[in-house]
């Protein structure tokens, strides 16, 4: 089967500087005719049941207000890519990123991952980490990202 269009995995966490990538992201789809999949990652520490630490992992009870949530901003972003380009939505439940965004990435055959750095540095960034250099060194495709917006 072939794809009639290149698929473009765009990733958000709503952030002002993941809005920062949607209008350059939107552009370059359109001039390739390429459809973009909005992806976001509802980022979860699953834990362990309180008094019972060999009991199975959980999920925290607030998961599906927040993943609710989610679907809802998802769909607005999906919006603001604006009337001209196809965009899918696509939301996962995971406690790790990066993993999931190379996993919807293959899900949905995508040709190229997009997403924005937030230009953590020092203390931060080593607490924090770094989905988006994780991204770069692990995709079997091209990344392209969009620094921190001014």
């Amino acid at each position: 089967m072939t794809k009639d269009h290149p698929v473009v995995l765009l990733t958000t966490d709503f952030s002002p500087a993941a809005a920062h990538a949607y209008g350059p992201c939107a552009a370059f789809a359109q001039r390739l005719g390429a459809r973009i999949v909005l992806a976001h990652v509802v980022e979860v520490a699953v834990v362990a049941p309180h008094g019972a630490p060999l009991a199975p992992a959980q999920l925290p009870p607030d998961t599906t207000r927040v993943v609710e949530r989610a679907r809802a901003d998802i769909e607005e972003a999906a919006t603001a890519l604006g009337p001209d380009i196809v965009v899918e939505t696509a939301l996962e439940v995971s406690a790790d990123v990066p993993d999931a965004i190379l996993r919807m990435a293959k899900e949905h055959k995508a040709d190229l991952i997009a997403l924005s750095t937030h230009g953590r540095t020092g203390l931060r960034r080593l607490v924090l980490g770094s989905v988006a250099e994780t991204v770069v060194r692990r995709a079997p495709l091209p990344v392209l990202t969009f620094p921190p917006g001014p």
